[in-house]
């Protein structure tokens, strides 16, 4: 294995033809959230270092728009956002820059498809996580939530009011596998499918992905790809890490998932150190 020294050498010589920076995006859980729902106190004073130097930064996480608020909250901050994986995406001035929802139909079908006892199932409004019923795993999920889940044993019969955009299961690591690869193949004109833990199954409207809302948000603020770096640990950050060059994946990461990223790091922290070294040289 290399020593730090020697990776961050390596690293540097994949940056010799580093773009100016102006966005960063960050994934919460595994990434910039800790299992306590906190920021350490690092990965906060990087990004405030950052805003100081005149970037931008989003979120873009799986989990809900008012989730994100609370995290921002508690570092005091105010960032562009991108939730439920891409299925919302908010600029810091709380404008509104995309949404997208299932059907009802659709969301009716896959419900029924993935309803099972081994699964714990969440039906995912923009604002509201409800659940069919209360067990002990639902009450362990509740503990890394900001805002309750509801209980509503009727939900499956309600998607026409509650609109959802995303059905997530969670559950045993080789049953999540197992039901992506059906999934899959059953609705693969349907929907897009995304491992955002290793326990847990996101499946979402098609075409909703964290890459696609960050073209969004490109436009919106007029940035191109390269003048972006996106930070990440997971499955459903892949189509974010393809959009750049400047991909950071956390070393925690599955195998599978560090391959499709330009750099590894230890936090969200050395990313934003790198990426503002980089940007300095800009400068000389």
């Amino acid at each position: 294995m290399y020593n730090k020294q020697i990776l961050y050498f390596i690293y540097i010589r994949k940056l010799e033809v580093f773009s100016l920076i102006k966005l960063i995006v960050s994934d919460l859980d595994g990434t910039l959230l800790q299992e306590n729902n906190t920021v350490t106190s690092e990965d906060a004073e990087a990004l405030k270092q950052a805003l100081q130097e005149g970037l931008q930064i989003s979120i873009a996480t799986g989990r809900m728009d008012t989730e994100i608020k609370e995290v921002l909250k508690s570092i005091g901050q105010k960032f562009h956002r991108i939730s439920q994986n891409g299925a919302f995406a908010s600029t810091i001035d709380e404008k509104s820059i995309f949404s997208r929802t299932f059907t009802t139909e659709i969301a009716e079908r896959i419900y029924k498809r993935v309803l099972d006892p081994k699964f714990v199932t969440i039906v995912c409004s923009f604002d509201t996580n409800f659940t069919h019923e209360s067990n002990e795993y639902v009450n362990d999920i509740q503990k890394r939530m900001f805002h309750p889940i509801i209980i509503d044993p009727e939900i499956g019969s309600k998607f026409s009011d509650v609109k959802p955009s995303k059905i997530t299961l969670i559950g045993f690591e080789n049953e999540i596998f197992d039901m992506y690869e059906k999934l899959a193949n059953e609705f693969k004109e349907e929907i897009d499918l995304f491992i955002s833990e290793k326990h847990v199954l996101d499946i979402m409207p098609k075409e909703i992905s964290k890459g696609n809302a960050i073209k969004k948000l490109l436009d919106e603020i007029s940035l191109k790809p390269e003048e972006i770096a996106c930070i990440g640990d997971s499955f459903n950050d892949i189509p974010m890490f393809r959009l750049t060059p400047y991909s950071f994946v956390i070393s925690t990461a599955h195998d599978d998932v560090k391959k499709e990223a330009t750099f590894e790091v230890e936090s969200v922290a050395e990313a934003v150190e790198m990426i503002l070294k980089e940007n300095s040289k800009q400068f000389v």
